[in-house]
């Protein structure tokens, strides 16, 4: 089972430094390749990949679009193997994971996708506020110490930095969604990984858990910022607007080809928060990751109504 290790990398070096070397270690099987794709502006990964590059087995590329999803898409071109499995630049990996993988896809075969636990490494610890407004590759997730499949109706997907999938099966519901994924535009949405893995459900592929599977995943001092966190709630919003709610609001009253409820709700939350930081109110926080979120729909809204207001620095949405 020819098996591919796909890691878009984006201006980490010493990150992805540290993630190759776990994978040296891994001692790869003879029919294991490991891609990286740097994308955006070239920071040194070719460099490290010449220097790490374990018998051959490791490919550099370069893709100048900045954005992970049209990365992992050009990877998953250029290989031709059976198996892949999906790590980001900033995790490290145990010794085993890439067998731990195999051995998981040979119990289970196509038909199935497969994803690991994974722990937060941490540089600062998380203000109390903010936990509640974390996504889950900030704080760490594993449900379970036993292999399983996990129900499609509770499913929580499985993290873009730990994952794997049968290419046949890839191909059955197609490839990343360029149009989303984080680029260095502030507007961009989330979840090119969270989309594929609902499509791979649609077509009916399962998703199982694989406990041993766990990596750590590297977390700087400025995801527990509330000014991060804030911006992670307007991407939030803008994802769910191309999403979801772009087609169940089609119907609604609209101004300006914005749902009127929705200008009304950005509006009253704004004066919320005006208020919350005048009377110095509990509920600040709260109030201000409502107004980022409500913010990003009201974002996503506007430029799908009004393609040719977007920012210079978005136009690839």
């Amino acid at each position: 089972m020819k098996t591919a290790i796909i890691i878009a990398t984006h201006r980490r070096p010493v990150l992805l430094e540290r993630l190759l070397d776990d994978l040296v270690r891994n001692d790869l099987p003879a029919d294991c390749e490991i891609r990286v794709v740097e994308n955006g502006v070239p920071s040194g990964a070719k460099e490290i990949c010449e220097r790490k590059g374990p018998g051959g087995k490791l490919h550099y590329c370069y893709q100048p679009e900045g954005r992970k999803s049209a990365a992992l898409n050009r990877a998953v071109h250029d290989t031709d193997a059976d198996f892949l499995i999906f790590f980001d630049d900033d995790v490290s990996v145990p010794a085993d994971i890439v067998q731990t993988y195999r051995s998981a896809a040979q119990r289970r075969g196509p038909g199935h996708f497969f994803g690991g636990p994974l722990a937060a490494d941490t540089e600062v610890s998380c203000p109390a506020e903010l936990a509640g407004y974390l996504p889950r590759s900030a704080i760490g997730w594993r449900p379970g110490n036993a292999e399983q499949v996990l129900p499609d109706a509770n499913f929580e997907y499985f993290f873009g930095a730990n994952w794997a999938v049968f290419r046949q099966d890839l191909a059955k519901s197609g490839l990343f969604a360029e149009a989303l994924g984080i680029t260095a535009s502030r507007y961009s949405p989330l979840g090119e990984e969270t989309e594929i893995q609902a499509r791979l459900i649609e077509a009916g592929i399962r998703p199982v858990y694989v406990p041993g599977a766990m990596v750590r995943h590297h977390v700087p001092r400025e995801c527990y910022t509330a000014r991060w966190v804030r911006r992670r709630r307007f991407r939030l919003g803008v994802t769910d607007w191309a999403r979801t709610e772009k087609a169940e609001q089609a119907h609604c009253r609209t101004i300006f080809g914005v749902p009127a409820w929705l200008v009304r709700a950005a509006a009253e939350q704004k004066l919320r928060a005006a208020l919350s930081w005048a009377v110095r109110s509990n509920r600040r926080t709260d109030i201000s990751m409502r107004g980022a979120y409500l913010s990003g729909l009201l974002y996503g809204a506007w430029t799908t109504a009004n393609p040719g207001r977007r920012t210079n620095s978005d136009q690839a949405l």
